[in-house]
């Protein structure tokens, strides 16, 4: 994944939380990704009141910018307006698509 490159969300919905810390459970395991916008919109209300704070997701068709990477989060930039951090490993790459410009 490059930095500042355009991506197409191509599977799952992907939680943004407002920092790195809030993105890595308490309990350990990574809030990372759902398997659609249902399932995901459940996820991100419990996850904004467990925690006290303003969680989202985008989903696929979605158009991205990986803004900043730090280790396995990376802070993101949606098309609409949303920014945040989410878990990510090299093997969910299959997952987005680099946008080709002109």
């Amino acid at each position: 994944m490059n930095i500042g490159s355009l991506y197409t969300v191509k599977k799952f919905c992907w939680f943004l939380f407002p920092s790195k810390e809030k993105a890595l459970p308490a309990n350990g395991d990574p809030a990372a990704l759902a398997d659609d916008h249902a399932s995901a919109a459940s996820a991100a209300s419990y996850w904004s009141k467990r925690f006290k704070c303003e969680v989202t997701y985008f989903s696929p068709d979605s158009i991205i910018i990986f803004l900043e990477n730090d280790g396995k989060f990376k802070k993101v930039l949606t098309s609409d307006g949303k920014i945040g951090w989410t878990w990510f490993i090299e093997s969910y790459n299959e997952c987005f698509e680099e946008v080709k410009t002109k």
